[in-house]
């Protein structure tokens, strides 16, 4: 895995520098076209053999360096190969130049050398390199009997209009061709200037010097990049160990942590956290400590991070331990400390509030170890549970915490939070403080607790707004719903062959509790449609299940359905509730279903937590059954 991660890195670089070859070989292209046009309008004079070798040649070297640009949207640019086609290419091209014009194009062997420093590779520099200068040695031969007149490499005077050579030294005239050439040399070598020693010895071996000089200076500028490239590949593959490792720790951690939302006849919970890092140190749990008990926990540690984490795993690890029947708050509470203040050098400590509840009666028996102090209350008319707030727990051998009680009315619900909340602050510092907190809850009456998450967890984004989140978030209510209540649950693969059963569960609840038929017909079409999109859309194919959760209270006339998935976030009520007039219906995909369900349904809510849609519904009957 290590080892494909880094040939991507490679690969990725060499697809970019093949890309930027592509495009230098088409700007190369187009200034050759605009030069042949000038040499075939005969603005720049020439010799009339070094004019047909130009005007021959040119036409099938543009062609050849526009082909590349085909490749750009194909998966040719990351072959390991193709570097080496787009750079032979040029010095193909290069190295035609170079012979019909030996002194000008001398440049171009230049560029060839310089142009590897993309690829980061002194592999592809040191081969360009030996291959530029036995290109050259070859050109600049050739380019002595084709190319364009050069007086270093031919020293007498070229008369371009009939296209010959006169020197001094000899007492006749030379024709402008490879034969005339040839001859003339010959001649001079005999008169006692040889051409041939000069033309390498002084042109070749001064222009090898340079293009030696640049690619040492090139060669380690690559092996330089090549080594920045293989600390970055380092570095990120150890981020990225370090960035799983902690994505395997936060899964640990939030795995540790119950269900988000779970519910029977008597008593709803939905809990929430966001941690500012991969980890953090909030924490929540809860156990049933026999069948009329439950006891919950919330918590804040000290600090951020794997120690935190670690820390907060300790304590919910505690807590599970000794919450058992017969105990008070307070009770575990000293237990759990006394539990996690061992071996704790580092000095930690974690701020807790613990309740224990009795389901028959609503009585809550609560500790606070320094806690936020919580939120109870309904309908809008939520205020804060003040009272005794002892010490932190993990930093002294002893934790002091009073027991205290109060009784919960049907319908009640006792809000538990960490400092995340009331803390967080906007770009200006100012915090989102205990009151903003109280006129979130009070504003208006929420259908369910997932509505009531989602507008706290809302008003905390819009007032932080685009402010880094500082502290972990986290969030738990405990809903006691007193009265009699009929609840069924349970939990389906979310596959079509699955949808008959859901429905069958949905319309077997109605029928037992006598709900109309009118709307026993219009649950299924509710039904149907909900869970159809979950399984297409939500999931897509993709493994998971649903659970489905049933709720009815005799005493209110009050059916709640929910429905829980681990799908991706889905919000099916987002779809715009457009009226239906005349024969125009929705325009939206699903438009219509999700209208009809709003329509048929009294209240809907919903919400993304913890990595789960929840979606509650619930449908008020305004007369008994």
């Amino acid at each position: 895995m290590e080892e494909e991660k880094n040939r991507s890195a490679y690969v990725k670089n060499e697809t970019d520098a093949n890309r930027q070859m592509t495009y230098f070989l088409a700007f190369m292209a187009t200034l050759m076209l605009l030069v042949f046009f000038l040499y075939l309008f005969k603005v720049f004079t020439l010799a009339p053999m070094t004019y047909i070798v130009t005007v021959s040649t040119f036409p099938p070297l543009i062609v050849l360096l526009y082909c590349p640009l085909f490749f750009l949207k194909s998966k040719r640019l990351s072959y390991p190969r193709y570097k080496y086609f787009v750079i032979s290419l040029f010095i193909f091209c290069i190295g035609i130049l170079n012979v019909i014009m030996p002194k000008h194009a001398v440049l171009g062997w230049a560029v060839a050398i310089t142009l590897t420093a993309h690829y980061y590779s002194p592999r592809v520099c040191r081969t360009t390199y030996w291959i530029v200068l036995i290109a050259m040695f070859f050109c600049l031969s050739f380019g002595v009997f084709y190319g364009e007149y050069d007086s270093n490499l031919l020293s007498g005077q070229l008369n371009q209009q009939n296209g010959t050579i006169s020197n001094h030294l000899l007492g006749w005239i030379y024709p402008d061709s490879p034969e005339g050439r040839w001859d003339y040399l010959v001649d001079l070598v005999r008169a006692g200037d040889n051409r041939f020693v000069k033309i390498y010895l002084n042109y070749y071996f001064g222009r090898a010097l340079f293009l030696t000089l640049l690619f040492v200076l090139i060669n380690a500028l690559n092996k330089r990049t090549e080594h920045l490239l293989d600390s970055e590949i380092s570095v990120n593959g150890l981020f990225e160990k370090s960035k799983t490792e902690l994505e395997i720790a936060k899964d640990i951690q939030l795995n540790t942590l119950p269900e988000v939302f779970t519910a029977d006849k008597d008593v709803e919970i939905l809990a929430e956290l966001k941690a500012a890092k991969e980890v953090g140190g909030d924490l929540y749990d809860y156990v049933n400590i026999d069948e009329d008990h439950v006891a919950i926990l919330i918590g804040d540690v000290s600090g951020k991070g794997v120690p935190a984490a670690m820390f907060m795993m300790k304590t919910i690890t505690s807590f599970r331990d000794f919450a058992t029947a017969g105990k008070t708050p307070s009770q575990i509470l000293r237990q759990i400390n006394a539990s996690i203040h061992k071996g704790n050098k580092n000095s930690m400590f974690v701020t807790c509030f613990l309740a224990i509840l009795d389901k028959r009666s609503g009585t809550l028996v609560y500790a606070n170890a320094g806690h936020n102090p919580p939120v109870i209350g309904s309908n809008g008319n939520y205020r804060f549970l003040r009272g005794n707030t002892g010490f932190l727990l993990g930093c002294f051998t002893d934790a002091f915490s009073k027991d205290e009680q109060i009784v919960l009315k049907p319908g009640e619900s006792i809000i538990l939070y960490t400092d995340g909340v009331t803390e967080a602050r906007n770009a200006a510092g100012d915090f989102f403080g205990e009151e903003r907190l109280l006129n979130v809850l009070n504003e208006r009456a929420y259908t369910s607790t997932v509505e009531l998450h989602h507008s706290i967890k809302e008003a905390v984004a819009d007032f932080v707004l685009d402010a880094p989140q500082s502290d972990d978030i986290t969030y738990l209510t405990v809903k006691y719903r007193g009265g009699f209540y009929a609840y069924n649950e349970r939990a389906f693969s979310a596959v079509s062959d699955e949808m008959l059963n859901m429905l069958d569960m949905i319309k077997t609840f109605g029928d037992e509790h006598k709900f109309p038929d009118s709307f026993k017909n219009q649950l299924m079409i509710v039904g149907d449609e909900l869970l159809s999109n979950i399984i297409k859309h939500g999931y897509g194919g993709e493994k998971g299940d649903i659970l489905l959760r049933l709720l009815f209270n005799e005493e209110t006339n009050e059916f709640y359905l929910t429905i829980i998935d681990h799908a991706k976030p889905f919000n099916q009520l987002s779809v715009e509730n457009e009226a239906i007039t005349g024969t125009e219906v929705p325009t939206q995909v699903g438009g219509l279903g999700i209208f009809i369900v709003k329509q048929i349904m009294t209240e809907c809510a919903y919400d993304r937590v913890n990595g789960r849609n929840i979606l509650v519904l619930k449908k008020r009957f305004e007369s008994p059954l």
